[in-house]
Parts: C-alpha cells; structure tokens; sequence
C-alpha cells in the first residue's frame, strides 16, 4: 500500500547559509522519504527591505507549512490560521494559536554553557553579544541571563551588545564596541549566540592585542565545522539539524494523519561541546587525531566550495552578459545554479479586473514538458502541477522553489525553478541564485523603460510630421536653429523668412515683448525653468501674429546645455478671442458700458487714489422708473433700444475721469471720481433727470423717462466699495419710495431702516402661530349696476406693539424664507370661512377673491387643496375666485394650463391681477382658462393725464371682452377716472373711491348699507 503523497510548503527568508543551508536539504530529505514533496518560499529580498512573506502563493497546492524562523506576515499567519492546515514553525514559538513548533532546547543548552564558565573556570564577568530580534537569539540570551542569576552574579547591562546579524562581521563589531566601551577588557568571558558572532569577536580580541583563552575565554551555540578547525577550537553548544528536521517532518506528518499532540511545542535537546576556546583543552594540544581528520575534511570542503563559487560567478557573470546583449531578457540565459526547469509568470489584470498570473517565459534544461506561454493561474494556484518535471514528483530529488519578480519600480510576478539542493550550500552563503532574482526584476523593468522610450520616440517623430504646431531646435554649441517645414509656414503668415542664425527670428519679436523672450531663455540656461511665452511676431511689411513658443533645454553632466528644443504655436486666433472675451467679461453686451465687475475694480483703484492723494468722491445708484411696463407692452426689442438711449443720456452728463457701467436690468451705477461739493452732485443728478425727461421717440411711441437716483460719498459715508455701493443702493429705494424722479442721499437713519426690516423678518417667522395675521376685505363694484359683486382679501400683520404692517412689507421676505405657503393656506381658509358669513347674512352671489402666491401655484397638490377648503368652509365654488399675476401664469405655460384647467373644473373663477406690468400679452391670454383681467393700478393713475396709459387701458379692455373675459380696473381713486373707465367700457372697478380695505364685520355693514340705498358707494 502507498502512503499519501503530500505537498509540504517551506517559507524561510533564505535557501542557503549556515543555518538555512543545513536544515532545508534535511527537512528535504525526511519530505522525500515520505514519499512527498517540497515547495521552498524564499520570502527576503535585502535590496528592496522585504523579510515576510505576504502573497499566498501556491496556497491552494499546500497541504502543510513549516515555517523557518519567522518568515511569514501577519497577514500570511492569519491565512494560514483559517485554512486549516497544519503549521510547524522551526526555532521560535508557534506563530498561531492553532500552529505546532520544534525548537533546539536553546535557553537551557545556553544556560548550562555559562555555567560550566563559572562553575568550570571562575568566571563573572560574562559578556554577551547576539541579535537579540531573533527568537532563538533571544532565548540563548535569557539562559545567559538565568545562569548568572542562579549563581547570584549581578547583571550588568553594560555587558550585553545587540548584533546587526548572526555572522563574524556582527561578532566583532560587537566586541570593538564593548572594548570601547569599556576602556580595554572589561570582561574575562564572552558568550556568542552564534558560533559565526564568537569567531568574529575571537577575531577581534586577537586584532587588539589580547589571547584566547588566556585573557577572555569564549563560547559560541551551533556547533558549525569552522568551530573545530577555528584556532583556538570554538566551545560551542552543538544542535542537530537533521534531529530537528526529522522532528519537524515528523510533526507535520503526524498532523496530516489527523492524529493529536500533547503539546504543540516540541523541544530538540542540544549538547555542550567544549574546546581549546574556554580554556578546557591547551589549545596546543586541542587537536587530536580524529579532529585532525575532520580539519581535513573541512579544508577539502572549503576549497572545493571555493572553487564552485568562483565557477559560479563565472557562469552568473556570462550569463548577466548573455541576457544583457538581447534586445529582451528570458529566464534561460540567467545563472540558476543547478536548477534545471523554470516557469516565469508576470501579473495581468482580465476583463473584469481580476489579477492574474500569466505564463511569459519558460525553460527545461532536460527537455521536460513546460506550461504553454500565455497560460493564467490564480496566485493560490501557482505553479500549475501537471508541467512539473518528473524529478520534481512526489519522492523526486527535486524541490520547488519560488521566488517573487520585484523592483523598486513594480511588482512582477513570481518564477518557479525546479532544482535539487546544492550540497555546498550548507558551508556558506553560496547560492548565486538570489542575485538573478534581482537581475531578472531589474532587467524587466529596463525592457519596460527602453519599451516606453521607443513607443515616446515613434509618438514624437509621429507628432513631428503631423502636428499643427512648429518644431525647433537650437544647437548651442553651433548656435543653429533647425525649423521644420510647418514652422517656416507657420512664420510666414507674417511675412517672416528664417534661417539657421537664431538673429533672423528675434529680430522679428515685437520690441515690446523682446525682453521677456529673452529672460525666458536666460531662466531655461541658468535656472532650468522651462520656456513659455506668448509673445507678437512682426513682418516687415508690419504683418503681425501671436505665438506661443514652449521649449527646455536638453542637458549632459559634462558641459552643462547643450541645445533647446521647442515647438511654436499661432495663437493669434486665441488672443483675438480672449480680447473678446476680456471685452464681454467687463462689459455690458447690449449698452457697451463696462458692468459690474468692471466698476468694482476701477471704484476700489480710484478709492485708493482719493485715499492716498485725498479728494472726495460720489457713487450714483439709478434705476428706471416704471421701465418694466414698457418691456410688458411694447416688447424687449423696445426696451433694450430704450436702455441704449439711456445709457447715451447719462454718458453726456458726466466726465471722461469718472465711469457709468449698467448693472443688470434697468439699474445703472455712476462713479464721479473727484468732486469739490454736495451742490456738484445736485448739479450732476438735475442734470441726468432733466436729460431723461425730454421725450424719447422709438418705433412711432413717445417715451417720458424718470429715475430714481441715490447717491453715497467717499470717505464721509463709506471707506470700502461695497459699503459705498450699499448705501447708494439704499438712498436709491428710499428716492424710489418717495415717488422717484429725484435724487436721494444717503443717511444714518436709511441703515436704521435696514435694520428695522431684519428686525421685521425675524418676527415674521412667529407671526402664524401668534396669531398676528388679519384680512381686510376691498369691495369690487359693478360699473354698470352699482351692486356689490364681492371683496379681495388683502392680509395685514398686526404686530405686538400695535403697528399694522402692509403686505409689501413683508411678503417678499414670506416668500423667500417659504413661510408664504402655510401664510397663503391661511388667507385661503380664513377668507372662504368670512365669505360663508356673508352668504349667512343675504350677499348670495358675494365673490372672495384671494391672490396665490406663486410657490402655492407651482405644487402639485394646490387643486386638491382648493377642494378641501371649500369642503371645510361650506362656501360653493363660484363663490371664489383666485387671482394670479400674468408673470406666474406665463412661467410655465403649460404647468398654468393644467393646474387652471383643474380649479376650472373645480367650479372656481381665475383672475389675472396686476395685467400690464408682467411678461404676458393678450394673446397668451387666449391659451389660460381665465375669466376676469385686472387692470394694474399704475395706468388707473395716469389715465387722466396721459394718452399712453389711457391707450394702454383701451387696449386691454377692448381685447379682453374680445377673448370674453370681464375687466377689473384696481386703484380707482377719483370720479373723473371712474368716467372714464365707463366710457372704455370696464366692467368692474375696486378702489379707495368705493371703498378702503375692511373687516369682515365692516364689509357686512357696508353691503347692508348699500342695499338699503343709505350709501352709494361707503369710504
């Protein structure tokens, strides 16, 4: 019956050396008679920093690890935890809870070679040198430190040096340090926790002038072959490396069989060995015959290892060159010492952007089967086991090493070589391999580079024949300039011929931009900055273009610049551009005035001008009175011609030092840079209002202008732009609201304003649920019957102090903070529950009117609500009507359509208010299901005395009733108006003249009265 054959994997930061080198080819061996075989990790790479291993290569072929000292991450432990497998770590503690250890018994072999010092010879003054990072080192180092305390010897620290490493350099800089420190020979005995580390110190105490034993006596662990042939002979404590690797495969196996362990830490006993070194033996009598043997033995061994390292540097060497002269490297001109079989796979990422490991490169020194090239593995799955060769099957000679493909640059990839162990491994650190390692990952990254290099080279010369752009290059040393052919015609499109003298192509450059080409070119040679420049290049017949010129200068370590090369650019059609751009960005398209930003700019130069030369100087905020009505009725054509004119007007009533730029609409902004008193800017206003009153005549219509114009001074009222601008903003609103037409200054109090205003936006956000709101009701008159066909609501805010705020006021802010949609539920409920009292008290037919706010229109959900009040209140939909502005009709034409048709279908009216002053026209009022226009009260006003708002009046009435739709005139004030709308025909007026805004109970009083004919009309 055959036993199971197992794949064993071998993690350990090394394949060779004293220690690795011995007990790898036993734990080998002991696989192989198992009828196994061995996959060996090398985990350290010394050139990039790299000691544990952290890729789970092959982790899916594995079956069982051992681990070699620690060479595993924390991260490969924590695989190894989880999968199951079993672990057996050698020389140090179980790397996991689960993991199994065999360990040389190091801390009481250790502990019984210091003692025999003492005990033997005397000694207290023991000296310990060793790499205390290392578990085994550490151990041999509390034996030490537990020997001295078990013969009450003090401990001192001063006594103890941590090593760089285990080998003789380490020892005996170890011990010149203790020398040093020390003053001399501060000690009569050294341990060493390596044989190699006491070798080296023997070395060193001998370079300073002291003998062994006779001075110092010395003792090492490890018993290696130099320790009998060293002179004096090294005492050493000896451990076996083919009892511990027969330990250790023994544990594996017995895990594999699923049979259990007392202990998952296993001990291998070490044995005291002492020689000439402690001073046991006269070192002229230490050597005896059999040993003599054996030093024989050794010296063959070194030569012929000698020999083979000097073979194998020849062969590497050849090899690096073979590899080297190929225009790509491939693994089968490396030196791999005896392997025979290899296996290169470099990482790729698929589709899906899953990394895999794909077959580039391979060899078979025996003609064995090889994977095919391109082949992918999974990472846990390499190297695939179906190509291995025969020798590396279970029991073969061979073992599977793998090795990462890594440079500073990137990582590779990983190669797997089949190989059987070199025997001469075990005497020092022979195996050349690991230096191909580094070659091939070096070479690999140089066939990326020269492979990048040659693609950059067909790219350029490609971009050289078809680019757009001129090549040059200047040869320093010749002081030629070579031009490509598209330079030449890129030049002469200014009538500009160059030759090789670079005279001929800076002698074009604009004068004006001479000097920063040149400075350009200085900072590319002295401080390696590299060129660009836009600069003019001028013909001689005056032709001129823009380029822009880009170059650097090429370098060699000897003479420094050797030349510059460059492309040219015509960017002539980009300046002319951002000339545009710069002209639309600080200027106003339809005026030409410069705008906003412009203003800002120049404002704040010439606010430090005025600070630093002293001078007063005034800001003019103006804004068009009424303008918007002429864009509503005449068009935006209209309009914007009017706004030109304005602009024209204003340039003629100031001076060429100070600027007028338009901010947007109808506002304009004035800069008087320099003024001597407030009667300059009294004579400057008068003069713009006087200017904007003469009638202005555009497509047949006269035009009679005002403004209203606000005005701050620098430095009494403002000592920044933006301050300035605000108050002359302010003064402005507050001209406006005295009726415009004039000019207002700013004051102290119009801040006060503004700060009462926040004050009133604060409260406001309370005002609901206090209950502050009231609605008042205006009664709307039937022209041709006198009778009272219903009221508008209007809400006002009664605050806690008494003051009864108007709407205008306060709706803006209600409607920018959202608070107008619970306020507009609110009016709506409210004026439908007093509309329900009316009809209580006879006013059957009585119509409320209540106005939407423009957020209430645009929810979906407004129809529904409509209906749910009207439920609530009882009142029948004819009863109420809602009035919309033309702007919220004309938003969004078809969201209005809807949303009219539905509270149409509802039974409700629908009202356009505020007609005239919005965006519509009569003949989008064809396409809204509405059935009463209203009038704005501005045309009420003027009607009498100007023939423009009565035509306006005309119009609407007659096209109104055209499209059968009912006309309510607002704001009628007078009985010569209200003449005057009978004669248009109006249908309905509403105003002070038949009524000021009233309580619900006050309305009811009024209609009471006007029906029993004790007042016509109440005020």
């Amino acid at each position: 019956m055959m036993a199971t054959e197992y794949r064993i994997g071998l993690i350990a930061t090394h394949l060779d050396g004293e220690y690795y080198g011995r007990i790898i080819p036993d734990i080998h061996q002991h696989v192989r008679s198992k009828n196994s075989r061995l996959f060996a990790i090398q985990s350290s790479d010394e050139n990039l920093g790299i000691t544990r291993l952290e890729d789970p290569v092959a982790f899916h072929l594995i079956d069982a690890w051992i681990l070699v000292l620690p060479a595993a991450s924390s991260s490969f432990q924590e695989l190894l935890n989880k999968s199951g497998k079993p672990v057996v770590g050698v020389g140090f503690q179980p790397p996991t809870l689960h993991a199994h250890s065999v360990v040389v018994s190091n801390h009481d072999s250790m502990r019984q070679a210091v003692l025999h010092l003492i005990d033997a010879h005397g000694h207290e003054r023991i000296a310990f040198i060793g790499n205390l990072d290392q578990y085994d080192l550490y151990e041999r180092y509390l034996g030490y430190r537990a020997a001295l305390s078990e013969r009450g010897i003090s401990f001192d620290e001063r006594l103890v040096i941590k090593t760089d490493d285990n080998l003789l350099e380490g020892g005996a800089r170890a011990t010149e340090l203790l020398l040093s420190r020390h003053g001399g020979l501060g000690f009569t005995a050294l341990v060493g926790g390596t044989d190699l580390n006491a070798i080296g110190a023997i070395n060193a105490l001998r370079e300073s002038g002291y003998s062994v034993p006779g001075d110092a006596a010395i003792i090492g662990f490890d018993d290696i072959p130099q320790a009998a042939t060293n002179y004096p002979s090294l005492t050493t404590v000896l451990q076996s490396f083919d009892a511990l690797a027969k330990e250790v495969v023994k544990r594996v196996f017995t895990l594999l069989e699923g049979r259990p362990y007392e202990s998952n830490l296993t001990y291998v006993p070490a044995h005291f060995k002492p020689r000439a070194s402690c001073g046991c033996v006269d070192p002229a009598l230490a050597t005896t015959p059999e040993e003599i043997g054996k030093i024989s033995q050794s010296l063959s061994q070194l030569r012929t290892s000698l020999h083979q390292i000097t073979t194998n540097n020849y062969q590497m060497t050849r090899a690096l060159i073979m590899a080297t002269k190929a225009e790509k490297i491939h693994i089968s001109n490396l030196f791999w010492n005896l392997a025979h079989w290899g296996c290169l796979a470099l990482w790729e990422t698929d589709k899906r952007g899953g990394r895999r490991l794909v077959v580039k490169q391979t060899f078979s020194k025996r003609g064995d089967t090889l994977p095919p090239i391109g082949e992918a593995y999974r990472l846990e799955e390499f190297p695939s086991l179906s190509y291995l060769p025969p020798t590396a099957q279970p029991g073969g000679e061979d073992m599977v090493i793998l090795h990462r493909v890594m440079s500073e640059m990137q990582d590779w990839g990983y190669i797997a070589l089949c190989t059987p162990l070199d025997p001469l491994n075990n005497f020092v650190a022979n195996d050349l391999t690991r230096h191909s390692f580094s070659i091939l990952a070096v070479a690999m990254e140089r066939d990326m580079l020269v492979h990048q290099i040659r693609s950059f080279a067909e790219k350029l010369e490609l971009v050289a024949r078809t680019t757009n752009d001129g090549i040059w290059d200047w040869n320093l040393a010749t002081n030629k300039i070579e031009w490509n052919a598209r330079a030449h015609k890129l030049l002469s499109a200014a009538s500009v011929t160059v030759t090789d003298a670079p005279r001929s192509f800076l002698a074009h450059i604009h004068p004006e931009d001479q000097a920063a080409v040149r400075e350009a070119f200085r900072k590319t040679l002295t401080q390696k900055a590299p060129i660009q420049s836009e600069f003019r290049v001028v013909g001689a017949g005056g032709q001129q273009i823009w380029v822009y010129l880009a170059g650097d200068c090429i370098r060699d370590t000897m003479t420094g610049a050797v030349r510059i090369i460059g492309s040219l650019t015509d960017i002539t059609e980009k300046k002319t551009n951002e000339a545009r751009i710069i002209q639309m960005a600080y200027h106003d398209a339809l005026t030409g005035l410069p705008n906003r930003t412009f203003f800002q700019e120049r404002l704040r130069k010439t606010m430090v001008d005025r600070e630093l030369g002293g001078g007063t100087m005034a800001v003019f905020m103006i804004d068009l009175d009424r303008f918007k009505i002429v864009n509503d009725t005449l068009g935006h054509q209209v309009g914007d011609s009017l706004l030109v004119r304005v602009a024209n007007l204003l340039k003629e009533c100031v001076s060429d030092k100070d600027l007028i730029a338009r901010l947007g609409g109808d506002e304009f902004i004035v800069m008087l840079s320099s003024i001597e008193s407030e009667e300059e800017v009294a004579r400057v206003a008068d003069l713009m209002l006087e200017k904007l009153s003469e009638p202005v005549v555009l497509e047949g219509t006269r035009f009679f202008l005002s403004a209203s114009i606000g005005v701050s001074m620098y430095p009494s009222q403002g000592v920044d732009s933006e301050t300035l601008i605000k108050f002359a903003d302010l003064a402005m609103y507050q001209s406006k609201k005295n009726g415009g037409n004039r000019l207002g200054y700013y004051t102290e109090n119009l801040s006060s304003q503004q700060v009462e205003r926040v004050s009133l936006e604060n409260g406001l956000r309370h005002a609901l649920e206090r209950g502050e709101f009231v609605l008042h009701y205006q009664p709307q008159i039937s022209l041709a019957t006198g009778k009272i066909l219903g009221a508008e609501a209007l809400i006002r805010w009664q605050m806690p102090g008494g003051r009864l705020v108007q709407p205008n006021e306060f709706i803006p802010f209600a409607e920018e903070s959202g608070l107008i949609i619970p306020i507009g539920q609110w009016v709506l409920e409210q004026a439908c529950v007093a509309c329900k009292q009316w009809i209580a008290d006879g006013m059957l037919l009585a119509v409320i009117s209540v106005n939407i706010s423009s957020q209430q229109f645009q929810r979906g959900d407004f129809p529904e609500l409509v209906r749910q009040v009207l439920r609530n209140t009882g009142i029948q939909p004819y009863n109420l009507c809602l009035e919309i502005t033309e702007h919220m009709a004309v938003m969004n034409m078809e969201h209005s359509i809807q949303v009219l048709n539905e509270l149409v279908e509802i039974g409700v009216k629908i009202a356009i208010d505020d007609f005239g002053i919005g965006q519509s026209s009569l003949i989008l009022l064809k396409r809204l299901p509405v059935h009463t226009v209203k009038i704005d009260p501005s045309f009420i006003f003027h009607m009498t005395d100007d023939a423009a708002d009565a035509a306006i009046a005309k119009g609407i009435i007659d096209m109104s009733h055209g499209l059968g739709l009912s006309v309510t005139a607002e704001g009628v004030e007078t009985e010569e108006q209200i003449f005057h709308l009978q004669q248009l025909g109006c249908d309905r007026i509403q105003g002070y003249y038949t009524g000021r805004p009233m309580s619900s109970e006050q309305f009811i009083g009024y209609f009471q009265q006007t029906v029993s004919g004790t007042s016509r009309w109440g005020t």
